[in-house]
């Protein structure tokens, strides 16, 4: 039997998308298979071509050659808290938003859409200002006078990562897309609005919660500006300054480099990894059966 031309342009198209598909997942996995032979390269021979053998002990002299497990534990703590604060806050603020009648919410809405477009480099001097001069820190007194502030310490590299504005943004649009009927229902049976934003809302919305989770831990663990800002001490550097011991005056441990960001990359895969069950379209399903 001759096939459909219908059929036959559909099979061309999906043909077409296939190779689209292949070639953007190449220009992803190229440039990683680059990063791990360079990882897996021995000292001595050329960083791009293949190694004469793989070079395993570049991850534990690369780990070795500085205090890893002391920025590892800095930058862990810095995104596990960022990731908390900012999955709470979004939630409360995107569901406020959504579903209360605040006064001037369009306005909060357009405000949103404004700061996500504004360049967090924009903002880095009056935020490095304003922790400088953070009250009852660091020896400041209450007019924030005196001291330091919160410049070098755990809290001054936390509090940028607490909230985000894009976070709110997909909450309340997460929010927004929920049926009011089921709040109504709650309601009624004699709920009250925190019981409807935990209990009926927000596990019907956890895609969204992952999403937030993700990027919050991605911002915090890959942060290198404002850490080279605000730190002085070495005992309160982060991971990614780490990897500037590296780069020497005459030349650099691109292997030992490569080994090191290789490992320290695990971390946002594997959440990803473990909240990608989450990433799903159809968690209207269950809640409208």
């Amino acid at each position: 039997m001759r096939a459909r031309p219908g059929s036959a342009r559909r099979g061309g198209a999906r043909a077409v998308w296939h190779l689209l598909a292949i070639a953007l997942a190449a220009g992803y996995v190229l440039p990683m298979g680059y990063v791990l032979l360079a990882a897996l390269t021995p000292d001595g021979e050329e960083i791009g071509g293949w190694p004469s053998r793989l070079a395993f002990e570049n991850v534990v002299a690369g780990l070795g050659g500085g205090s890893f497990g002391v920025l590892a534990l800095n930058s862990l703590l810095i995104a596990v808290v960022s990731v908390i604060a900012q999955v709470v806050l979004a939630a409360t603020a995107g569901y406020a938003l959504a579903r209360l009648p605040l006064p001037g919410s369009r306005w909060w809405l357009l405000l949103l859409i404004a700061l996500i477009v504004v360049p967090p480099e924009i903002v880095m001097v009056p935020l490095f200002l304003i922790m400088a001069r953070f009250p009852l820190a660091g020896g400041n007194d209450l007019l924030g006078l005196g001291g330091q502030g919160l410049i070098d310490t755990m809290a001054g590299l936390i509090v940028p990562h607490l909230i985000s504005a894009l976070a709110i943004f997909l909450m309340r649009q997460f929010y927004r897309g929920l049926p009011d009927e089921l709040g109504d229902a709650a309601r009624v049976d004699g709920a009250g609005e925190f019981t409807v934003f935990a209990r009926i809302y927000t596990p019907l919305v956890l895609p969204a919660v992952a999403v937030v989770a993700v990027f919050a831990f991605q911002s915090a663990w890959n942060d290198f500006l404002w850490p080279l800002v605000m730190t002085r001490s070495p005992e309160r550097r982060t991971l990614q300054l780490g990897l500037t011991t590296f780069f020497q005056e005459n030349s650099t441990q691109w292997n030992r480099l490569m080994a090191v960001v290789l490992v320290i990359s695990i971390p946002v895969v594997a959440l990803f990894l473990y909240l990608q069950r989450f990433f799903r379209s159809d968690v209207m399903s269950g809640a409208l059966k």
